[in-house]
């Protein structure tokens, strides 16, 4: 009988050790799974960037350094992307939020100088460079809120009291969120 107590007990741990980590993996997993859909959001976004600063350049005087810019935040984006192939587990994404932040500045500056221009406003080709390049950078808002909603889920499960217990001996450690993104799409129409 003393053996069966043992035997039972000893299930009823392995079996709440088995479905915090399950729970936790799991979690873990839609937090790399997010990643994956914000880091091809963002790809699609620089690639719709770089395409619209090659027409946009030959509408500006010849030196604005505006153009330049906006190639020089998609290629160093398209760097930050590429040694990030994971989210930060318990560092700060600071550089991708920081960067992310120019990079929508300069591209409100440049959408405002589409719209400012009736020059640039009749142009056809350059309306749809800017639509594409507008819609991208939803589609990336729309993916940094879907990770930054997983990786929320995901911390909140690590502080469970049972999860803070088990969670650093199974190597879990609390996802960074991306910064968020206070502006509106950088094109109303």
């Amino acid at each position: 009988m003393q053996y069966l107590v043992s035997f039972a007990l000893l299930v009823a741990v392995a079996a709440w050790i088995v479905r915090i980590y399950n729970n936790l993996d799991h979690l873990r997993g839609v937090v790399c799974s997010c990643w994956g859909q914000w880091r091809k959001a963002t790809h699609h976004r620089n690639e719709c960037l770089t395409d619209f600063a090659v027409v946009f350049a030959l509408f500006l005087p010849q030196g604005d350094p505006l153009p330049r810019n906006l190639r020089r935040l998609a290629a160093d984006s398209e760097r930050t992307l590429a040694l990030t192939r994971e989210p930060r587990w318990s560092r700060l994404h600071g550089f991708v939020g920081g960067a992310e932040s120019l990079l929508r500045q300069a591209v409100e500056r440049s959408v405002q100088a589409v719209e400012d221009s009736p020059v640039m406003r009749e142009h056809e080709h350059l309306q749809r460079l800017c639509s594409s390049m507008s819609v991208s950078l939803f589609q990336q808002e729309q993916m940094t809120e879907l990770f930054n909603r997983a990786a929320k889920d995901y911390n909140a499960a690590l502080v469970t009291p049972s999860a803070r217990f088990l969670a650093p001996l199974f190597g879990f450690a609390a996802a960074d969120p991306l910064g968020e993104i206070h502006t509106q799409n950088a094109r109303s129409s």
